[in-house]
């Protein structure tokens, strides 16, 4: 099977979660067969605020867990400051070049090491109006991080994000009605079009050749998408609208 393949099951086995254990699972499988030992789900808030819209999802060692506790490293994690810094994925040997590290963030780091953590791949979430957040994959210390990875790692750590997210709405319903998950956007034709192109990588430039429309258009539409779906980035409009069945796999490959 493709790391394509895989990614694609993925997104049909996430589609039909309902609760958390069952993510956990679907996670814990799909990380080892792409070649990483653990993954963390996070929003990059204090683990002392309330839980009620915090996703934390993890399977790092518990060591590192309780020493993350009790050093208080989640307050200035490098890697979750990094996170606000870049909208794209990054390894963890390029948290240096994003922000400067201050002498406790190098400890952080090195603590990781000593726990039995390697090498690291990031991928940020932002959604406005939300916590930033971060979907991580890592290798045990003395494995190399699998590169020939990332690009399926960066679809399944947005759609796992999305996943949790639509699992805690439903959760915070049935507590309390009035937070019913709204209806879907509805992306237009032309709008569905650029988000297709942009999917398959496509440039405004490309999008506007293959459309007959100038990119600055093309551009505007997907602003206008963006806007629909309340997200900040092109990523998280194409995992959308997956996951609303306006677009499909198929759409993006074809």
């Amino acid at each position: 099977m493709s790391r394509f393949d895989d990614v694609q099951q993925f997104v049909r086995e996430a589609n039909r979660i309902s609760d958390f254990e069952s993510l956990r699972i679907l996670l814990d499988g799909t990380i080892r067969d792409f070649g990483f030992d653990y993954y963390a789900l996070v929003h990059h808030a204090s683990i002392f605020q309330g839980k009620d819209d915090i996703i934390r999802l993890h399977d790092f060692p518990q060591a590192w867990a309780e020493i993350i506790k009790s050093k208080g490293y989640f307050l200035d994690d490098p890697v979750h400051i990094a996170c606000q810094k870049s909208a794209v994925p990054f390894t963890w040997t390029d948290v240096p070049k994003i922000i400067q590290l201050t002498n406790r963030q190098r400890e952080m780091l090195s603590a990781a090491k000593a726990a039995g953590l390697g090498g690291g791949f990031t991928v940020p979430i932002h959604i406005p109006g939300e916590y930033t957040a971060s979907c991580t994959f890592s290798t045990r210390l003395g494995r190399d991080v699998p590169n020939e990875s990332f690009p399926a790692a960066h679809y399944v750590g947005s759609f796992a994000f999305e996943a949790a997210r639509r699992v805690m709405q439903r959760m915070a319903a049935k507590k309390d009605p009035r937070l019913q998950l709204l209806p879907q956007p509805k992306l237009t034709r032309r709008q569905l079009d650029c988000v297709v192109l942009a999917g398959r990588g496509k440039s405004d430039r490309d999008v506007g050749q293959i459309l007959g429309i100038s990119d600055q258009t093309v551009h505007q539409h997907m602003e206008d998408a963006k806007r629909k779906y309340d997200v900040a980035t092109r990523m998280q409009l194409v995992v959308r609208a997956l996951f609303d069945s306006q677009l499909t796999f198929a759409d993006l490959v074809n």
